[in-house]
């Protein structure tokens, strides 16, 4: 029986090509339906970057092209994850899941119907991505680091929180390449040379004040001598999620173990970036939701990696209890108010 589950699992939610299709037809119903019943989620969006300022007015303008935006976004994010894997091989074996679980997981909550600069900016950092990992063990690495910290500032431009991101790709640089001042220099000559366009944009539009207004916003952290304002249910709500999240790096650290060099490094710094990311949305809580859009295609990597290589039976019953427990989460907001966020 085990074996049965086993095989019929790695047939139809592993190595199927055929269910990429499936959950794709299947999460553009889901969102229409969505959007159809509720319509877009009413929230401010922290507007305080370069460039969706000047974006923003086409989006308010319709609640349509918002929600199909959002939706081609989502779907260039996981096309960018799963060709990630294919071009650098960082799961090994076959697999569509890194395809289709990013899609799952940003359409369980109407947050993700509206269009945002968060989803901007996550396309290009999950581009600057492609020659991080190019840099593997190849020592003219300043190439890879100039391209690596321009995409970076682009998505800074998008969402400004989105340059905190640059020490991590550096560190990811040294593990996987090698770093040494040429790249480094090559790294800041990439953020000067995006922020230099970007700087003149401003200076013909007298401007300069709102050049230097989003760079104020890293010192506005939250104050933590204040408790966060949550109720008991969204405490239990954050605690869950958390779990979630621990339990997907605990138990793929054991596979991570017996993996090859470079796959090692690069789920290592998915978890790395994960980490990162929940400890920022903390200090910027209140500021911005732009790290919960980070953590998730990275989980979405770390769990494409569990669920490919488990052969417990336990392990792959955990993914359809979690894919129920999504739907049902998704089924909280589509038919009751009853969700804590």
């Amino acid at each position: 029986m085990n074996s049965r589950l086993t095989r019929n699992f790695k047939s139809y939610f592993v190595e199927s090509r055929f269910i990429s299709l499936v959950v794709s037809i299947v999460i553009i119903v889901l969102r229409f339906l969505m959007f159809l019943q509720n319509g877009l989620p009413d929230f401010e969006i922290n507007s305080v970057n370069f460039s969706w300022p000047y974006l923003e007015p086409f989006f308010q303008q319709s609640p349509l092209v918002s929600f199909l935006s959002s939706t081609l976004c989502i779907f260039i994010i996981s096309y960018l994850i799963s060709e990630l894997n294919i071009r650098y091989g960082v799961i090994r074996m076959r697999t569509s899941m890194p395809f289709y679980i990013p899609l799952i997981l940003f359409n369980i909550h109407p947050v993700f119907l509206r269009m945002s600069p968060n989803f901007l900016g996550l396309i290009f950092v999950l581009w600057s991505l492609f020659p991080l990992l190019a840099s593997y063990q190849y020592h003219r690495s300043h190439r890879y680091a100039f391209q690596f910290s321009a995409l970076l500032t682009i998505a800074a431009t998008f969402q400004i929180y989105a340059l905190l991101f640059l020490p991590l790709w550096l560190i990811g640089l040294s593990a996987l390449g090698t770093i040494n001042f040429r790249s480094f220099v090559a790294s800041v000559f990439g953020i000067i040379l995006v922020f230099w366009i970007v700087f003149a944009l401003y200076v013909f539009g007298d401007n300069i004040a709102g050049f230097i207004d989003p760079f104020t916003r890293f010192a506005e952290i939250y104050n933590f001598t204040q408790v966060p304002q949550f109720s008991v249910p969204q405490w239990g709500f954050t605690g869950t999620i958390l779990l979630f999240i621990f339990f997907y790096i605990v138990t793929d650290n054991k596979q991570i173990t017996r993996e090859r060099s470079f796959t090692k490094k690069v789920l290592i710094f998915c978890t790395s970036i994960i980490v990162a990311s929940i400890f920022l949305q903390v200090l910027y809580l209140g500021q911005t939701l732009f790290w919960i859009y980070a953590v998730t295609p990275f989980l979405s990597v770390i769990m494409a990696h569990f669920y490919t290589n488990t052969t417990r039976r336990w392990e792959i019953s955990s993914f359809f209890v979690i894919l129920g427990l999504l739907i049902a989460y998704y089924c909280l907001h589509l038919f009751t108010d009853l969700s804590p966020f």
